[in-house]
């Protein structure tokens, strides 16, 4: 059977258990901040686990999960996984034990038709009932079912203590809903085979204390591993052999040299991790240095180290692996296969940048242990830890693989205790920073985070929205919530939530912002700051300005109408804008974010480089004539497959109901959309594009005004038109500011080559007088020369100079102006000959001034605007150049 078979399989054969069935979630969960990644089946269900939502009982899915805990033993071992699909199937305060057991058995005997003799079950402990289900009702012979501790049978299981209870002990238990497992394993034999069912009966809530207390709903969670039922399926011993996996070797193969060794566990970790990568940007993970980005960027460096050491033909390739990914899964997910190009052009970039480090870095990284080990060769108190310092640093701020990092030491240090001390003292650097980054993160890492406000609107129904129709309307007040609890009333002065059954108040939803307005009637009057969803409510966040507002009361409901105008006209011109892009660079740009508010829209999309002012200018032309031809809107309520074959664009990150809003402004653009709109194109008057510029790598932003806005904007420019032609006397047309600009420019281009005449002939004095005095290391001359209001070509020239006057020489240069500071360090070629890099310095001084810097062996040039450093240019650059000059001459 294969995988994809598999799949379709258990989702139908539990839809004819009542269950609903639901599509994926995202690897990022959207309204979870709990969670860094999706990493289970139930994490999309969590707000029914809790009995906080009622109107589900029965939901089937098959999850993408991501998880990193296993790490390193990805590609090692037959099935663990960063990327992975779990099948699921759950109850919320319907069927339990006997029901899940049951349906278990039956379709893992009858649907997937493996031996009953080549199945065992374990079941915690102390749970009697399910033991006595699994022998009563299935027939299993008590040999086969295996009594197993907490750790292996009670979900969720303790982070540390393997040895700790499930009511508490000495181990540390996450709080919140929990209960005992029963898990299906393959094979022959009790005790040994492989886990590919696992179900969790979730009967309790364990408290603080670690007390556990009956939920007064029990739940079914269970997860079958896709994978790892797939490859019992199929007679093979690893995942990684399984039929997907099987197709996505073949195309990798293809990438590794004529003749290379077999690599197994590195080709199954570019398996892994490459499915992560692609997953995870496709839901809108992209590299960066923290949060979830850095989960990515990681797993891009280690699938891009794996690749070299499987045998990879070339550097640099890892991104080819995408199409045969997408052709893989993309019909099962084709979210990937819509942001293909994005994919490949952000892994692109970043496994270019990962490989610039390594060509820079490990040499620089085999320099700096040489130098340690040269200095401490019998070793010391403080040796594995500095030498695990180097590393960590290396790891932590370039990005350098651990195994790259400890194949190079074990060269240089000999085996045995002094290197796994090294690598001991390494391991918990990491650990610490791991805890650090726990300490000061928003991501809880809990698997349940439970919000008040499920609580608080509960027994009032979902609010209706009116406002596609009107912008008034009188409505009866069924909720108010004042700090963080239900109110009756709310006096002048205080700030609540007001809840109401209809609303004409738009609630902040894809990149919209809420309404404003007022609400009165003649006991109170109060002032709407903002409107917000909560699951389906509506959320007035309110200011009581008279009287008193109580539960029961009966306003009138007003939006301000001038405010919702102007982000209608920004949300109509934000379509228009997206359509107008990609007639104008191609089909490949998506939206990726977008801020529709009152004074500005902004819109950020896929795209692989800057757009450039003529095609800016073209896209703006082509919105602004939609905007002329005064189109049509038409909004339609659809179901979202009607929807997608007529072709409607979803926006990104944006969860949709089995019913949408399509939104269509004629011939040009037709998206999926439940914001406010105008009836008519005409009515936004203007379109203007304020910036354009990169957020992140293969992701650009626009920002736009429209309407009033825009014209604004214009006046001000004009208004700014005609300050510098007054300042610069130009009183005619811009042809006359052009050529009056120019004639200062030339000007101001003569005065900087008299002024840094002057100034390069006081430098060379200068570094004649240096030069005279300078220190000696084993006849080097090394001279520190401050040089105010110099610049890098100043201070290049003066490096040639000092060329002519000096042949064995290290100079370092300081150079202070205004609001930065320039330095810069140089070599004569004898000592460039000898191994000193003029480059390598200066990244280092870098470091130490906050700056950046780099360049050639002989001359390299960096700056900083953090000015107060600049006292520690010369100081970190003299320390730099010592050490290093003492290393090459054998000092």
């Amino acid at each position: 059977m294969t995988t994809d078979s598999l799949r379709t399989l258990y989702l139908d054969y539990f839809k004819t258990k009542s269950h609903r069935v639901f599509p994926s979630d995202s690897l990022v969960p959207a309204d979870d901040p709990s969670l860094l990644f999706t990493g289970a089946g139930m994490n999309q269900f969590k707000p029914y686990f809790l009995g906080l939502k009622k109107d589900l009982k029965r939901a089937a899915s098959c999850q993408k999960c991501l998880r990193t805990a296993d790490l390193d033993r990805v590609g090692k071992t037959a099935t663990h996984h960063t990327f992975f699909e779990m099948l699921g199937n759950f109850s919320f305060g319907d069927y339990f034990k006997e029901e899940a057991i049951r349906w278990g058995w039956e379709f893992v005997t009858k649907e997937l038709c493996l031996p009953k003799e080549n199945l065992w079950v374990s079941v915690y402990k102390d749970d009697e009932e399910a033991f006595n289900l699994w022998r009563s009702k299935i027939g299993l012979p008590e040999n086969r079912i295996v009594r197993m501790d907490a750790v292996d049978n009670f979900w969720p299981s303790p982070a540390i203590n393997r040895g700790g209870s499930a009511s508490g002990g000495n181990a540390e238990w996450p709080n919140g809903p929990c209960g005992p497992c029963s898990e299906i394993y393959a094979g022959r034999v009790p005790g040994k085979g492989v886990e590919i069912w696992n179900l969790v009966f979730t009967q309790y809530y364990r408290q603080s204390d670690g007390r556990l207390k009956d939920l007064p709903q029990k739940n079914i969670d269970t997860g079958m591993g896709l994978e790892r039922t797939a490859a019992v399926l199929q007679g093979v011993d690893s995942n990684f052999d399984t039929d997907n996996f099987a197709k996505l070797r073949t195309e990798l193969k293809r990438l590794l040299k004529q003749g290379s060794k077999e690599e197994k566990a590195h080709e199954n970790a570019v398996m892994d991790h490459i499915r992560a990568i692609v997953f995870s940007i496709a839901d809108g993970a992209l590299p960066s240095n923290e949060g979830r980005g850095y989960v990515i960027r990681k797993l891009v460096r280690l699938a891009s180290d794996h690749l070299t050491k499987a045998g990879s033909d070339k550097s640099g390739t890892l991104a080819k692996l995408v199409p045969a990914v997408v052709k893989i899964y993309g019909k099962t997910y084709p979210e990937i296969a819509d942001r293909q190009k994005t994919i490949v052009s952000i892994l692109e970039n970043e496994e270019n940048s990962f490989l610039e480090i390594i060509r820079i870095q490990v040499p620089k990284f085999e320099k700096d242990i040489d130098l340690y080990l040269s200095r401490h060769p019998t070793g010391g108190a403080e040796w594995s830890s500095a030498l695990a310092e180097i590393l960590f640093k290396n790891y932590d701020t370039y990005g350098l693989p651990k195994d790259l990092m400890t194949d190079s030491l074990k060269k240089r240090v000999a085996q045995g205790i002094k290197f796994n001390k090294i690598i001991d003292s390494f391991d918990g650097f990491i650990q610490q920073q791991r805890e650090r980054s726990r300490g000061g993160s928003k991501i809880s890492g809990e698997i349940f985070a439970k919000s008040d406000l499920y609580a608080l609107t509960e027994g009032i129904a979902p609010t209706v929205f009116l406002g596609y129709e009107t912008t008034e309307s009188r409505q009866k007040i069924v909720r108010i919530i004042r700090n963080n609890s239900v109110a009756q009333e709310v006096h002048e002065g205080d700030e609540a939530v007001l809840i109401f059954e209809k609303t004409p108040f738009y609630a902040e939803s894809g990149g919209q912002v809420g309404d404003a307005g007022q609400i009165t009637s003649p006991e109170f009057e109060a002032e709407v700051t903002d409107s917000q969803y909560h699951e389906k409510f509506i959320l007035h966040k309110a200011r009581v300005r008279r009287g008193t507002a109580k539960t029961g009361l009966v306003c009138a409901l007003e939006v301000n109408k001038g405010r919702r105008d102007d982000i209608m006209k920004n949300h109509t011109a934000t379509h228009l804008l997206h359509s107008a892009l990609r007639k104008i660079l191609g089909d490949h740009v998506k939206q990726s974010g977008s801020l529709v508010a009152p004074d500005y829209l902004r819109f950020d999309f896929t795209h692989f480089k800057a757009v450039d002012s003529e095609a800016l200018v073209k896209v703006e032309e082509l919105v602004n004539e939609e905007i002329q031809k005064n189109r049509t809107l038409s909004k339609q309520e659809m179901s979202k497959e009607e929807a997608a074959r007529e072709g409607a664009i979803a926006f990104f990150g944006e969860k949709y109901g089995d019913r949408v809003r399509v939104v269509t402004i004629g011939d040009f653009s037709k998206e999926l959309c439940g914001g406010t709109h105008l009836e008519s194109t005409g009515q936004i008057g203007l379109f203007k594009i304020v910036s354009e510029g990169s957020i992140q790598a293969g992701v650009r932003r626009i920002q736009a005004v429209t309407g009033r806005a825009a014209e604004a904007y214009l006046k001000d420019k004009k208004s700014e038109l005609e300050k510098i032609k007054i300042e610069f006397n130009a009183c005619g047309d811009a042809l006359e500011l052009l050529s009056s600009l120019a004639k200062q420019s030339e000007k101001l281009k003569n005065l900087k080559t008299k002024l840094s005449g002057l100034v390069d002939e006081v430098i060379k004095e200068e570094t004649l007088r240096v030069l005279e005095g300078a220190e000696k290391v084993d006849g080097v001359k090394v001279l520190c020369l401050e040089l105010p209001r110099a610049d890098v070509e100043l201070i290049r020239n003066n490096f040639e100079y000092l060329k002519k006057k000096e042949t064995r020489f290290i100079a370092l240069f300081s150079a202070a102006f205004e609001d930065k500071i320039a330095y810069a360090v140089a070599a004569s070629s004898e000592l460039v000959q000898k191994g000193f890099n003029s480059g390598e310095v200066i990244k280092e001084i870098a470091v130490a001034v906050k700056g950046q810097g780099g360049g050639r062996p002989d001359f390299a040039a960096g700056g900083s605007k953090e000015v107060s450093c600049a006292p520690q240019v010369l100081v970190a650059g003299r320390r730099i150049v010592d050490a290093r000059l003492r290393s090459i001459l054998r000092v």
